[in-house]
């Protein structure tokens, strides 16, 4: 492979992997557990604290986990360090993910230990880590204001959020 393809390879797999990254936070924020489920090997393991195990049972356990518990969960990825060795490559993610349950507010802040691996051309996470660097947690803040409500447009659990027609449009 020449220098300038062997940069392109990389570059693509950078990308691929990014994509992976903001599927997973779209797959637990929306719980769809068929999107989280996608974006591991079906040999991969993960290990949150809350589930240590397949991801493929993690994906299934996290997305019943915040439709029955949560108001509603949303993470946002920052620094991203990635890097990539032919067809397998390792990740650092940092990430704060917000959570309203029972009444409170949690905010967590930690990050990802990916390791990925291309298999027939497809990149996908093989392991994940959470690791949790730090919390808070408080009472629930007050709704939005009411004179918001009437035109707001309101996210949800699975196809029920605007995204997927959204997504659809295209």
């Amino acid at each position: 492979m020449t220098d300038h393809a062997a940069t392109l390879d990389r570059l693509a797999a950078r990308a691929a992997i990014h994509d992976l990254v903001m599927a997973y936070c779209r797959g637990v924020d929306r719980a769809d557990a068929a999107l989280l489920a996608s974006i591991f090997w079906d040999d991969a393991t993960m290990i949150s604290g809350s589930v240590n195990g397949p991801a493929h049972k993690f994906a299934q356990d996290i997305t019943a986990y915040c439709r029955n518990t949560m108001d509603h969960c949303f993470h946002s990825v920052a620094n991203q360090w990635v890097e990539v060795q032919g067809d397998k490559a390792i990740g650092e993610h940092y990430v704060t993910a917000q959570v309203r349950a029972g009444g409170q507010d949690m905010l967590t802040g930690g990050r990802y230990l990916d390791r990925y691996e291309r298999r027939d051309g497809v990149w996908k996470i093989a392991h994940r880590c959470f690791v949790a660097d730090w919390t808070m947690s408080q009472p629930a803040g007050a709704p939005l204001d009411p004179s918001y409500e009437p035109g707001r447009t309101r996210g949800g659990w699975g196809d029920a959020d605007p995204v997927y027609a959204h997504w659809a449009s295209l």
